[in-house]
């Protein structure tokens, strides 16, 4: 597989190839985006301890050229993706609209995809 196949993989499946949910991204200041991601929330962790728990965890993945055509600021003035306390929100597989903030944010810069770890943000 080539590596312009394994980016456009990751675009098809993101924003149109029916893995996708509509995310709403804000900033901490500035303008909300919405677009397509891929998103995952389940309940299944592993403790410090190496134990399976019952534990929520949330992530979601965006194309970064997907946010940054829209305007949205992903990087600092260092060039590094900075989107740490912004929120996301996404509707789960029951339809409803959770809130999150970004906890983590991990670039794939080979592919261009920011997978961001999440934390629960309002209700």
């Amino acid at each position: 597989m080539s590596l312009a196949r394994a980016k456009a993989d990751w675009l098809r499946f993101s924003t149109n190839g029916g893995f996708q949910v509509s995310a709403t991204l804000t900033p901490l200041s500035g303008t909300a985006i919405t677009v397509n991601a891929l998103a995952t929330k389940h309940h299944n962790s592993i403790s410090t301890d190496g134990i399976p728990v019952n534990s929520k965890n949330a992530h979601i993945s965006f194309i970064e050229s997907n946010l940054t055509s829209l305007g949205y600021t992903v990087r600092n003035s260092n060039g590094e993706v900075n989107l740490r306390n912004h929120r996301v929100s996404f509707a789960d597989s029951s339809g409803v609209v959770k809130h999150y903030i970004i906890n983590e944010a991990m670039p794939d810069e080979t592919v261009g995809v920011i997978v961001c770890i999440l934390g629960d943000y309002g209700s």
